[in-house]
């Protein structure tokens, strides 16, 4: 199983504050990492902060020891400080190798070798041609050794601008099962849901507007369209709170 949460670039469209648009980007990325989102798109809905939702989704899954290789200096991340850290398998503290572990680095060619930081004092040398962000596994310490692989736990997510519009953006992901959000939506209470197989996407709206004002002239036969936050004590519900409440409930109910 897979999920995939399905945001629009208008997200922050009543934020004007950059410090104030950048921690709620992050708290987007601090929910999907809890539970264990591994896609995140971006869709066309007449904003102008995609480049700028994705860049700070992409900063926050980054291990901290390789953003300064991965990211240059630009004013999108002047605020980074605020978004809060995710603390998932892949973001590594510095420590001792050990033979078996695995962890994420950036390749690169060195003279006729090629070598990765994994976040460790000194370089890996890699067995394998791969340059680049990529997975290790360290099979020796000495000398410090390390093999592409792929990890068995959660490994963060992948974010996707696809500067189309929903039902475009949805087609182009080939879901197995698509759930709206809406306050508009079914009671969850009272739904039967279906077994959560395969990939799975939830789709929200933007501060204005809702799923399906967003989708605007075209058609997409969503398998449900559900409040996931019945009887609401507030006039509105921001798109990352209504995120974290989704996904929390789904998360009881999962069995991957």
């Amino acid at each position: 199983m897979a999920w995939h949460v399905f945001i629009p670039d208008s997200l922050l469209e009543e934020s004007n504050d950059p410090k104030i648009r950048t921690y709620k980007v992050g708290q987007i990325a601090r929910a999907c990492s809890i539970f264990g989102v591994e896609h995140i798109w971006i869709y066309r809905a007449g904003g102008r902060d995609g480049k700028f939702i994705k860049t700070i989704l992409e900063y926050a899954e980054t291990p901290q020891y390789l953003r300064k290789r991965l990211f240059p200096l630009m004013p999108e991340l002047k605020y980074a400080g605020v978004i809060p850290p995710l603390r998932t398998p892949h973001h590594k503290l510095k420590g001792k190798p050990k033979v078996g572990e695995i962890r994420e680095g950036f390749a690169f060619r060195k003279g006729k070798r090629v070598y990765a930081d994994i976040g460790l004092e000194e370089l890996a040398m890699v067995e394998g041609d791969v340059e680049g962000r990529a997975t290790f596994r360290i099979v020796s310490i000495r000398p410090l050794r390390v093999v592409p692989a792929k990890p068995a736990e959660y490994w963060g997510y992948r974010v996707h601008l696809t500067h189309k519009s929903l039902a475009k953006t949805l087609k182009k992901a080939g879901l197995d099962l698509v759930i709206a959000t809406s306050r508009k939506g079914r009671d969850i209470r009272e739904v039967e849901l279906p077994p959560l197989e395969g990939e799975i996407g939830f789709v929200f709206g933007s501060p204005r507007k809702g799923v399906m004002e967003l989708l605007g002239g075209e058609k997409f036969n969503f398998d449900l369209i559900l409040n996931t936050i019945p009887n609401q004590r507030t006039e509105t519900v921001r798109t990352e709170e209504a995120l974290l409440a989704t996904l929390a409930i789904f998360n009881l109910i999962r069995r991957d």
